[in-house]
């Protein structure tokens, strides 16, 4: 949960709504194929219950994606394109900017 005090008060900003924003950006992106399904040995030795983990360590936010590409595609310019995309929905949704944002290319997918 993360937390944004102003003039109008503390607000609260849940972790559900951060990952459901995230993802629906995403799968938006040019060269997504969609997001990489969570394997029984993520959910064991990494923990991890979602494709999109975000986390929030001092008031920042450290966002993990991890996507299926398309076949053929520069795969470089999409993971660049897809770290700008989310680190400025985010920033314009909740008015704090992702610290970090790591793409991890899991799968490429023939169209």
């Amino acid at each position: 949960m993360l937390y944004m005090e102003n003039h109008i008060g503390k607000i609260s900003i849940s972790d559900t709504y951060l990952r459901e924003l995230t993802e629906q950006t995403v799968v938006q992106c040019f060269g997504v194929a969609g997001l990489a399904d969570v394997k029984l040995t993520d959910r064991i030795f990494e923990g991890r219950q979602s494709p999109v983990t975000i986390t929030t360590k001092d008031q920042k936010l450290i966002v993990s994606i991890h996507i299926k590409v398309m076949y053929g595609v520069n795969i470089p310019a999409v993971v660049h394109s897809l770290i700008h995309k989310v680190e400025f929905v985010i920033e314009d949704a909740v008015r704090i900017p992702a610290s970090l944002v790591q793409v991890y290319v899991d799968e490429i997918v023939e169209p």
